[in-house]
């Protein structure tokens, strides 16, 4: 399938027609989101969480797999990245993005879960076929999406792409369940009928946490990608999974970031979230 051709350099924000086709196949691309210093300071401190992981900390933050090709435990994922670095802490702030979560959720949208998700070189554990979600918690298609803002900050080609399934946010539980059975069997990544998502730094992918995706083991480049979910405010009271008091919380942390973003060197000159 053809993605519509989405330039962040050119927009303020996605069209109609491009939310549209969100809503109908799970996965968007948007090009050009993250550039310049703003690019090379999340490269640059993330690298120092790659780095602290490689090393191997005894620490809940950060997770570990088995490579199925090299049986070696291989460092994939940091939690809580938006408290680790000021740049991800700015990037929650990203204004572009921002009004697209809002123009998808509504106004009341929150953040909820953050993370770095990354292939090491030379070996990168791979994400099984999933969905994140089940069809309880309020995600569900004929509401406002659930989603992660994915954004890449290293090149991503075949070697090493996220593989997705345009269309499955509207599979029901047992349909998607079966279909990540029949294409992890065997510890093989199948990919039979899915759609490689090649990216540049800098570039998005959102995906509704109902999409199926996953990417197999690699042995070449370092990718990583920055996670941040978004749900709407009215979800999230509806179904949880949180407190109640977790909203009002998570709406000080965007208020922060935004905060934190206007004074960073690098936004200098752009049109603000309000």
């Amino acid at each position: 399938m053809t993605f519509p051709h989405i330039d962040a350099a050119t927009q303020d924000v996605i069209d109609d027609a491009q939310a549209d086709f969100f809503r109908a196949n799970g996965l968007l691309v948007l090009r050009n989101v993250v550039r310049g210093e703003e690019l090379a300071r999340l490269q640059r401190e993330t690298q120092a969480l790659v780095d602290r992981a490689v090393a191997g900390v005894d620490d809940p933050d950060y997770m570990y797999q088995e490579h199925p090709q090299t049986r070696q435990r291989v460092p994939m994922r940091v939690e809580y990245v938006i408290d680790k670095t000021p740049a991800c802490r700015a990037l929650l702030g990203h204004p572009f993005m921002l009004r697209t979560v809002e123009k998808l959720q509504g106004r009341n949208f929150i953040p909820t879960w953050d993370s770095m998700v990354f292939k090491n070189e030379g070996a990168g554990a791979p994400i099984w076929w999933h969905r994140d979600s089940g069809t309880g918690n309020g995600a569900d298609p004929a509401r406002q999406p659930i989603f992660n803002v994915d954004f890449y900050l290293d090149q991503a080609d075949l070697s090493n792409c996220l593989w997705g399934l345009p269309g499955t946010n509207h599979w029901d539980d047992a349909r998607a369940s079966a279909e990540c059975a029949r294409r992890n069997a065997d510890g093989v990544f199948l990919s039979d009928g899915a759609v490689p998502i090649q990216m540049q730094p800098g570039d998005v992918i959102l995906h509704n946490i109902l999409a199926l995706h996953g990417s197999p083991p690699t042995r070449t480049r370092l990718r990583r990608v920055l996670y941040y979910e978004f749900r709407a405010g009215e979800i999230e009271r509806a179904h949880g999974p949180h407190r109640a008091e977790y909203a009002p919380l998570k709406q000080e942390v965007l208020l922060a970031s935004l905060r934190h973003r206007a004074q960073a060197s690098y936004t200098r000159g752009e049109k603000p979230f309000a």
